[in-house]
């Protein structure tokens, strides 16, 4: 049986896995640091390492990959700050809606930086999406896939030295590393974490008619040759103390476009994404037994912005968020016939989540500091909007 935290809602049934003590679990604690870290000397010696990537190269300092999150803006702003010159590198996901296109070329225009835009052949990659839900009910895999490897592709074909990425989940949500480790990008972690202990390999085969050449930037490029090169990646929320809320508020003036979703209160996090707090969202609470909400009201509980008690409650409202997941279906070119059986079969369990028309916005009273936060916000007008459709 799996054990509660009794300071924030996390078990030990956490994908990422977790400890639960007496005292709270291994997130909770990981989470204490922020408080110890001195984050001044922290920015100093990222300071450092920057001034040596800088003194080796003539051209792009860095990459950065970005999906148009408001933490991409974040990161690109504090890139800047630091007097690197990024290439800014994107993968379509062709889940993007009006919103979320709005902010990836605001992104790009707001902070004048060039740009890569990779867009997957679409045949393989909703291929891939299908193989991927039959065999883990998961439809982000082969972006998750892309968005973690494309941009190192890249780094080494360009000969750029250093990626900068924003937050480590693991050590966010789980504290599955302390911040005094400064984990950095590997192969290992982007499986485990982003990619749950799955690989592309995993997506082909039993149906899925993919031809391997296609996949090679859905592969992580060879450790040795990344090693022969340099080429590192860096979290920064090793090296700022992270407080994604007040961090993404901040990034409205640059133009950023929040959006209202049914899911949760968090109108930052994947903005602009059809899919995102929908049909992912009831996946995800297929999968481990909660939905993203429960993920944005434990970052809030060790924020101190809300009580243990608060955030049950208001869990317990979203969690009965209805998700209209036709859109999806009809992306992916699916019958009728086979959605119908599709529900029947496989998503039985969460049937009673599941609304055939357009989902009706929840007003759930949020604790004062939290509204404060989130107050603006839009709400979408075209979905699936697929700009750059791969060939």
């Amino acid at each position: 049986m799996h054990k509660y935290c009794n300071q924030c809602l996390y078990s030990t049934k956490h994908p990422f896995g977790l400890s639960v003590y007496e005292s709270g679990c291994s997130g909770c604690s990981t989470h204490q640091e922020k408080n110890e870290i001195n984050w001044q000397k922290r920015y100093q010696e990222l300071q450092e390492i920057v001034q040596t990537v800088k003194n080796k190269t003539k051209g792009y300092d860095c990459v950065v990959p970005v999906t148009g999150d408001a933490e991409d803006y974040f990161v690109l702003s504090k890139v800047l700050e630091l007097g690197l010159s990024p290439l800014v590198v994107a993968v379509n996901d062709y889940f993007k809606n009006d919103i979320g296109w709005h902010n990836l070329h605001q992104l790009i225009t707001n902070f004048d930086v060039d740009s890569v835009i990779f867009n997957p052949d679409i045949r393989v990659y909703k291929d891939l999406v299908r193989t991927s839900l039959r065999k883990f009910d998961h439809i982000l895999l082969p972006f998750l896939s892309l968005h973690t490897s494309f941009p190192v592709h890249i780094a080494y074909e360009r000969k750029i030295p250093l990626i900068i990425w924003g937050q480590h989940q693991a050590i966010e949500q789980s504290g599955k590393f302390s911040h005094y480790d400064k984990v950095e990008m590997s192969k290992w972690s982007r499986k485990e974490h982003d990619l749950f202990e799955t690989d592309i390999d995993t997506l082909i085969g039993n149906g899925a008619q993919v031809n391997t050449r296609d996949l090679n930037y859905y592969q992580y490029p060879d450790i040795a040759k990344l090693s022969r090169r340099g080429i590192k990646g860096l979290y920064l929320s090793n090296y700022f103390r992270w407080d994604p809320l007040v961090q993404n508020k901040k990034m409205l003036v640059h133009g950023f476009r929040p959006e209202r979703n049914q899911s949760s209160f968090d109108v930052y996090e994947r903005a602009g994404n059809s899919v995102y707090y929908q049909f992912h969202d009831l996946l995800k609470y297929k999968r481990v037994g909660y939905r993203k909400i429960r993920d944005h009201l434990v970052r809030e509980i060790r924020h101190g912005r809300i009580t243990r008690d608060e955030a049950s409650a208001i869990e317990s409202q979203y969690n009965q968020s209805q998700v209209n997941i036709r859109g999806f279906f009809n992306w992916l070119d699916v019958s009728q016939s086979g959605y119908e059986w599709f529900k029947l079969h496989r998503l039985n369990d969460v049937k009673n989540l599941i609304c055939e028309t357009d989902v009706e916005k929840k007003n759930i009273i949020l604790p004062e500091k939290l509204t404060f936060l989130v107050e603006q916000a839009y709400c979408s007008i075209n979905e699936f909007i697929y700009f750059g459709k791969g060939i």
